[in-house]
C-alpha cells in the first residue's frame, strides 16, 4: 500500500482538491506516483489551521494522467469513507460558500 501526505496551506489548496460530487467526498493528490483504480492508499491530510493530520485509508476513484484536459495536474483523487464524516464536515465548513462556485479545480 503506498502512503501520501498533504498539507493544505490556504483554502484555494483545498478547493482545488476537493472531491464533493464523490459520495461521501474524496481529496485529489498532485503526485507522479504510480496508482490503480481501486488501490487501497494511506493517506495524512493537514487542513488549514491544523494542529495534527487526519489519517485514513481510502480507494484511488480518479485518475488524473499526464496530458490531462484542461492542463489538470498529474495525480489521483481518493474516496473519503462514510467513517471520515469528521474530515468531510470540517473540509466543508472551511470551504463554505465555495464549494457552490464555478472555479476549476484539480479534477472538473
Amino acid at each position: 500500500m503506498i502512503s501520501i501526505s498533504i498539507e493544505f496551506k490556504n483554502i484555494q489548496q483545498l478547493y482545488g482538491s476537493y472531491m464533493p460530487y464523490v459520495n461521501h467526498g474524496g481529496l485529489f493528490f498532485i503526485s507522479q506516483e504510480k496508482v490503480e483504480l481501486g488501490q487501497q492508499v494511506k493517506v495524512s491530510v493537514m487542513l488549514p489551521d491544523d494542529l495534527e493530520p487526519s489519517v485514513f485509508e481510502g480507494p484511488v476513484i480518479w485518475i488524473n494522467p499526464l496530458g490531462a484536459q484542461g492542463g489538470r495536474p498529474v495525480g489521483f483523487g481518493v474516496a473519503l469513507s462514510e467513517a471520515q464524516i469528521k474530515l468531510r464536515t470540517e473540509i466543508e465548513r472551511l470551504l463554505g460558500p465555495k464549494l457552490s462556485g464555478g472555479d476549476v479545480t484539480s479534477t472538473m
